[in-house]
């Protein structure tokens, strides 16, 4: 009995370790599940809002020029072996830096065209200190050969180890909430785009790795061939991606905006060759759209191409110039896979223009999550469009805020009550748009905003100053309270029905709003369109009791209604 208990007391002891040893590691994740009370986002401790802060002098003092990374990949073992040269350039005098690199990653060596005085490792930040005050100004190289396997944290990974139905191993990666420091050293914050890329894949050679921006060259050692991709343009840092696997390529002809002939590529598995081609059909029609919309294609000089890759939950994703989507050839409308409608419109909204902090990540998502409604809108037409917003309504949470805390690296992707900065930053959209009641203003405003900001960092206040100035009216309020605020407007209303030949409809606000906040909701009585502007006030319409009726919410800003017995 005694011996029982003690081994009882050791299982119980190393569960107890285990799960501290867990909690250590998935903290960065966990902490979204577990909100403050009081602003129901995650908690930061005092080393997150350091070390994580865009003004933290060890990482303001200097700007990425390029990343060049050489990564060998081995599958049989589901490791990695890389070097990656930093190039950086001063913007003020210092003497340390301070990157990003999950530590289960093993540093080898580090070299550097100053001398170092000294590395150190925390957590997951990487201090490196010269050997004296490097200049304001002056051009630095890193090179930094580490190895490992990156690790799982949740259901993330940086990297994916697949095998296709060939048995062939399919290895694809995705950074964007589990970090891009997963499977690189890097900067990893939205502030600083490097300004070019080079991605050298060493892959196993009967196999093909391909990247983002365009395909150099391919060399062949005794082991691999390496495939060196390059990217000529500012790219956000959980846009560098890569996948390995047994590709064939295929080509599309293409006339963008401007009359110019250009190639779509795509990389599909050997024997989804002949589905991919027809499925990728559509890949001209949805480009057509967004370069009318948006303006010419940001990236022609780098390419546009789609890769079929496979990762948790069917996660497609918008990497810059070489987009991910699934093995699931499934078109929703009329031939029209909306998913990767949202992908592509992130070449402008998420990857042209990048927002400076990842708290403002609705910049990136609302857009594309509001450009399939443009879409359907267009080449399917209104009644589509009502049932996406429709859809929308109906996906929010409201269970926190839009804009995040700033400053911290949020991570918006984890949690699911942290993801209305799709749905509700749609809605926003789509209520601007209705409020403004001017297409051709509103999306004349939206394109230009496009070209005044191309390849560069936004913030929030930049778009809603613009959208003002542009459109002559103060839609500050609105941008208030659906970025800001937890919960929508909610029209409460009764309906009164004490007469016998009419109808009362009473209605108000239910909730504190702004008080220059006016939303205009449509209500109808049979074919009669009553615009309602509610108050905090009760106000009243009549109507013959033989009417239906209907609030017509696509086609109002967005509102929860309330019905008052």
């Amino acid at each position: 009995m005694q011996y029982k208990n003690s081994k009882l007391k050791i299982l119980l002891l190393v569960f107890i370790v285990s799960i501290i040893w867990q909690s250590c590691q998935y903290r960065p994740f966990l902490k979204h599940y577990f909100p403050s009370k009081k602003t129901h986002l995650a908690k930061f401790t005092k080393w997150e809002k350091s070390v994580y802060s865009n003004s933290n002098s060890m990482r303001s003092c200097y700007n990425i020029t390029c990343y060049d990374w050489l990564i060998h990949v081995h599958p049989e073992k589901k490791q990695i072996n890389s070097t990656m040269k930093i190039y950086f350039q001063m913007e003020s005098n210092q003497d340390s830096i301070m990157l990003d690199l999950q530590k289960h990653l093993s540093i080898d060596n580090i070299k550097s065209s100053v001398p170092l005085k000294k590395m150190k490792r925390k957590k997951d930040i990487l201090f490196i200190v010269f050997n004296r005050n490097l200049q304001k100004g002056e051009n630095v190289l890193l090179e930094i050969s580490y190895h490992g396997q990156p690790v799982h944290m949740l259901e993330n990974t940086a990297i994916n180890w697949n095998k296709d139905k060939n048995n062939k191993p399919w290895i694809c990666t995705a950074t964007e909430g589990i970090g891009t420091h997963h499977m690189m050293p890097c900067k990893n914050m939205l502030a600083d785009e490097s300004d070019s890329c080079f991605i050298r894949v060493g892959v196993p050679k009967d196999l093909v790795g391909v990247a983002n921006g365009k395909l150099d060259s391919v060399t062949e050692t005794a082991s691999e061939k390496i495939y060196n991709w390059s990217v000529h343009n500012p790219i956000n840092i959980y846009n560098i991606s890569f996948n390995v696997g047994d590709y064939v390529k295929l080509e599309k002809p293409y006339k963008d905006i401007n009359g110019i002939d250009q190639k779509i590529q795509i990389y599909a598995l050997s024997y989804n060759k002949n589905i991919a081609d027809t499925f990728y059909n559509q890949v001209p029609i949805i480009l057509k759209k967004f370069e009318d919309l948006y303006g010419v294609y940001p990236w022609w000089n780098d390419g546009f191409k789609v890769t079929e890759t496979k990762m948790p939950n069917g996660l497609c994703m918008e990497h810059q110039s070489g987009i991910s989507m699934t093995d699931a050839y499934i078109n929703i409308f009329k031939g029209i896979n909306l998913i990767l409608v949202h992908e592509i419109s992130h070449e402008w909204w998420g990857n042209s223009t990048t927002a400076f902090d990842y708290a403002d990540l609705w910049l990136h998502e609302g857009f594309a999550e509001y450009s399939g409604p443009l879409f359907v809108e267009t080449n399917m037409g209104k009644e589509y469009y009502k049932r996406y917003i429709n859809n929308c309504y109906n996906s929010v949470h409201n269970k926190r805020p839009v804009i995040k805390p700033y400053d911290v690296g949020y991570n918006n992707l984890i949690h699911h009550d942290d993801q209305d900065i799709y749905n509700k930053g749609a809605l926003l959209l789509h209520t601007l748009r209705m409020e403004l009641n001017n297409d051709s203003l509103f999306f004349k405003t939206l394109k230009l905003f496009q070209q005044r900001f191309a390849k560069s960092n936004i913030t929030s206040h930049m778009f809603i100053s613009f959208f003002n100035e542009e459109t002559k009216i103060d839609f500050t309020p609105y941008f208030d309270v659906y970025l800001k605020q937890i919960t929508p407007p909610i029209l409460e209303y009764h309906i009164n029905r004490s007469q016998a030949d009419s109808i009362t409809l009473e209605y108000k606000w239910a909730n504190k709003l702004p008080e220059n906040f006016k939303l205009k909701i449509n209500f109808w009585n049979e074919k009669k369109l009553n615009p309602l502007y509610p108050t905090s006030t009760i106000q009243q319409i009549k109507f013959p009791s033989k009417d239906r009726y209907v609030f017509d919410i696509e086609t109002s800003g967005y509102f929860i209604l309330k019905e008052r017995k």
